[in-house]
């Protein structure tokens, strides 16, 4: 607990989370607003799914969790804060927990933006477009042709917190990059290039999808919807978990093995 509340302390002072928080919230507003310009024919479909799209929060979460990851995390390496909590009596495993908690929540204050915007607007009148296949424009497409139900409400946020873990458990590497490489700058180019490649390689044939298809990197975003089945919940859920705990585990022979200096 201890070791918790040394990263939220650090972070509350650091303005680095925040100015990533931000970055988040604008890349919200614009691309929720794309959204509502394509559906009143303001703006073409090839625009917005072009160099705007690069404001979705599949794009976000991959550049800005990345980021976050080097640089309210890995630099506790290079600061030589894991190092004094070794030397303290800290056990190395728990040490990674923390970190790992530290990752989650980052992880879900980069991610809130999108959510406040789906629940801020689902329930609204205004018009939009799922010009690309994200959870944002699936739930705000679907949920403005809708009346209000508790189940519509419990639903955005089923959907809003299977998203969630699955950008989480996409980004699970970069806890692995940490303790392997130990330098922010090395694991941010390796986490985002990770997720660049790692993405589309899915469609490169039918043999890799079916391989890929058992990591968070396969599951199809486009069903990410307020009307998807249980069956496709129950079998994210289950390779986002699987895949996290593989990655930790590697993480931690990582970590048990390597000298902190």
């Amino acid at each position: 607990m201890q070791l918790l509340k040394a990263d939220f302390f650090k972070c509350s002072k650091s303005i680095s989370p925040w100015v990533l928080f931000m970055l988040a919230m604008v890349s919200a507003i614009i691309f929720t607003a794309c959204s509502h310009y394509v559906a009143t024919g303001r703006l073409s479909v090839e625009t917005a799914s072009g160099s705007l799209s690069l404001f979705s929060e599949t794009q976000m979460m991959a550049l800005l969790g990345s980021i976050a990851a080097g640089i309210c995390l890995t630099t506790d390496f290079e600061n030589k804060i894991i190092e004094n909590a070794i030397t303290g009596g800290h056990s190395r495993n728990a040490i990674m927990i923390h970190k790992m908690i530290s990752f989650f929540i980052l992880m879900a204050l980069l991610y809130l933006p999108y959510i406040i915007i789906t629940m801020i607007f689902a329930f609204s009148d205004t018009a939009f477009s799922g010009f690309i296949p994200t959870p944002t424009l699936n739930i705000l497409s679907e949920a403005t042709t809708r009346e209000f139900t508790a189940d519509l409400f419990g639903n955005i946020l089923l959907t809003n917190s299977v998203s969630l873990l699955i950008f989480i458990s996409q980004l699970m590497i970069s806890i692995f990059y940490m303790f392997l490489l130990k330098k922010a700058v090395l694991v941010i180019a390796a986490t985002y290039i990770t997720s660049l490649i790692l993405g589309p390689i899915s469609s490169l044939n039918e043999t890799v999808h079916s391989i890929m298809a058992y990591t968070p990197y396969g599951i199809d975003l486009s069903r990410l919807t307020i009307a998807m089945s249980g069956a496709f919940i129950a079998k994210s859920v289950i390779i986002c978990l699987l895949f996290i705990f593989v990655f930790y585990l590697a993480s931690f022979l990582i970590f048990r093995k390597s000298e902190v200096k």
